[in-house]
């Protein structure tokens, strides 16, 4: 090959590398249309509610939240959806009443409950009754597990006031942040050491924020939360990966290579970090975000 068209092509090569390569600066979080109090995100699936706790569903063909008529809820868990089932989506209404959405009908039927006042979503892994892991606690912080054969719920042993899901694997923490481990084998909950006032469950990790604003990462090898950084308020771990919003709103996004927390611009005071609908976020004047990847 000569000179003269060597350098065209070295040329061609570094181009093309070079718009392989998204510039941090081009990553960032852009505002949805609408204002929103919460906002939960699962594989296809993003439903939110606002302060009046009127319901919304995403649509990412128009970019925007749309109104789901009669029906006010306090809390939304959305999630479970695989290659081969949609995202469950479950809420409560103000009187403690569960509600399940139907995508046929496209509302949310009542569901027969114990007065749930936090549930979790998340793909289940285990049995036919068990297609997707709800899980439910109440005012007495009892634990329910909904099941799919019988659709109702059923009452699980322990006391817990916090329940997360994600992966096929259940956590939870009860009124003094003590961290609870669900063993499918016996059925059972069993103690982490730690204590936690928040818990997220990814993929295949467990992340969780303490008293202390303390970020912590679950290690399987030595069954122990570890530090991870500090002022942090909130973590959500997704498929779209953990990020954490820290005491002065700032976002951070966590960086597998490095192992550590790479911030992102913009300012949030809740975020929810999907199974592959994205990374959403509200910022103090309830405007909603979400984060682009060109």
């Amino acid at each position: 090959m000569s000179r003269k068209t060597a350098c065209p092509m070295v040329l061609l090569v570094l181009v093309c590398w070079f718009s392989l390569i998204v510039p941090a600066s081009a990553q960032h979080f852009q505002q949805v249309k609408g204002t929103l109090f919460g906002v939960s995100a699962g594989r296809n699936e993003v439903f939110g509610f606002d302060i009046h706790s009127n319901v919304y569903r995403y649509h990412a063909t128009t970019g925007s939240f749309a109104k789901i008529a009669n029906v006010k809820f306090f809390q939304l868990a959305v999630g479970g959806g695989t290659l081969s089932q949609l995202d469950e989506v479950w809420g409560i209404e103000g009187n403690l009443n569960v509600y399940r959405f139907n995508y046929s009908t496209k509302t949310f039927d009542q569901i027969p409950s114990n007065s749930i006042q936090q549930i979790a979503v998340g793909e289940g892994t285990q049995d036919s009754c068990h297609p997707y892991e709800v899980w439910g606690v109440n005012p007495s912080a009892q634990i329910y597990r909904y099941n799919y054969c019988t659709n109702v719920f059923d009452q699980i042993a322990g006391i817990l006031t916090q329940v997360a899901t994600g992966g096929g694997d259940v956590w939870g923490l009860n009124s003094a942040g003590a961290i609870f481990h669900f063993n499918f084998a016996k059925q059972s909950f069993g103690r982490v050491s730690g204590t936690l006032t928040q818990i997220s469950v990814g993929v295949n990790d467990v992340w969780g924020v303490n008293g202390s604003n303390g970020v912590f990462r679950y290690d399987p090898n030595t069954g122990t939360m570890n530090s991870v950084g500090g002022n942090t308020v909130q973590v959500s771990a997704g498929g779209d990966g953990v990020w954490i919003v820290d005491t002065s709103t700032h976002i951070w996004h966590f960086d597998s290579s490095s192992e550590a927390f790479v911030e992102v611009q913009g300012n949030l005071k809740t975020i929810s970090s999907g199974f592959g609908a994205g990374v959403f976020g509200i910022n103090s004047s309830d405007g909603v975000f979400t984060f682009v990847r060109p």
